[in-house]
């Protein structure tokens, strides 16, 4: 055979498509509580193979690519977590990533899925998405992502506005979990918190916030910001965090409503992904915009720059910027109503 010889290197390529196991290695390690039986007690291949009734020799493959992920590390045969391991991934951890990397690989796994057909236009994900948010487990694995995402950043930020401990009332707009919102109110204990959510969603976020002991300092409004007026109550304070996104193509509409629902000298706060300065690689910026555009929304990210500008249009200025999560590139933009 007069096969031609290979002129470019293939194995960045062939890289790239072995090491896709690894998310789901990670996931099962979770699933299967394995960084928990490594928290209660490092153990070898043999003892922890034995413990969770696993096959030995595959157990150790898994093993050596989480010790090469840096979540486990090996001393005289014995396994144990890393810190990065037990801060995250261990279940009863306040930081437990386990709801929220599933949401995840649960969203990678349906664009993978349909990536031909959604690439041709014949399907759109979301209103499926929409449906999703009111889910328990897609509720509780938004707020765990927002607890390695900046959340306290976020809230102390925020908290630096002047004028932040005369607010009375703020929206938290597409606030879900309501996070952000208990987060703000322990900086402002006269303030009381408005969910301004989907109407399917926002009784689940009331009660949720309402078991997190906040009942009478929380509240919460079923809409859909890409349709509704949003309540005229002279917020103080609209905080939007993962949502303007959604209406990416056509933002100024919104951004009309949040105007009409502020007082005079109130602020507007919005957290979004942005390009601009980001630390996160190209490879990763241009993973996220595939999820997020084959999922049926126009880009994850929102450029400070043309926020900014519509913002002032908007008849907002006073413009102010901080990463609220830098090693993430999430950036919050801060802007009041003239």
């Amino acid at each position: 055979m007069n096969y031609p010889k290979p002129e470019q290197d293939f194995s960045p390529i062939h890289s790239l498509i072995i090491r896709g196991v690894t998310s789901q290695v990670i996931m099962e390690a979770v699933n299967s509580r394995l960084f928990d039986a490594l928290e209660i007690k490092p153990g070898s291949v043999k003892e922890l193979a034995e413990s969770l009734e696993f096959d030995e020799l595959k157990l150790r493959a898994m093993l050596d690519l989480l010790e090469a992920c840096n979540l486990v590390q090996s001393a005289d045969g014995r396994f144990s977590n890393t810190h990065l391991a037990t801060e995250y991934l261990v279940s009863t951890s306040p930081l437990y990533q386990g709801l929220a990397l599933g949401l995840t690989m649960d969203f990678c796994s349906m664009v993978s899925r349909e990536m031909g057909g959604l690439l041709r236009g014949e399907t759109s994900k979301s209103d499926d998405t929409d449906a999703k948010w009111a889910a328990h487990d897609a509720m509780e694995g938004t707020a765990q992502e927002s607890l390695s995402s900046g959340l306290h950043e976020t809230a102390y930020a925020v908290s630096t506005l002047p004028g932040f401990d005369d607010f009375r009332i703020m929206g938290d707009l597409g606030g879900n979990h309501g996070n952000y919102t208990m987060s703000l109110l322990d900086l402002n204990p006269k303030m009381h918190g408005v969910i301004l959510d989907l109407p399917h969603v926002a009784p689940l976020s009331e009660e949720r916030c309402k078991e997190k002991g906040y009942g009478d300092r929380i509240s919460s409004v079923g809409l859909d910001m890409r349709e509704d007026e949003l309540p005229q109550k002279n917020f103080d304070l609209i905080f939007a965090s993962h949502v303007l996104y959604s209406c990416r193509g056509n933002l100024k509409p919104l951004l009309q409503k949040i105007a009409k629902s502020i007082r005079s000298g109130g602020w507007f706060c919005a957290n979004h992904y942005a390009k601009s300065g980001s630390p996160m690689s190209a490879h990763t910026i241009a993973s996220l915009e595939v999820l997020t555009i084959f999922a049926g929304d126009f880009s994850h990210f929102i450029e400070p720059d043309e926020l900014e500008a519509e913002l002032r249009e908007c008849g907002f200025g006073d413009f102010r910027r901080s990463w609220s999560d830098s090693s993430k590139g999430i950036l919050l933009v801060s802007a009041q109503k003239i």
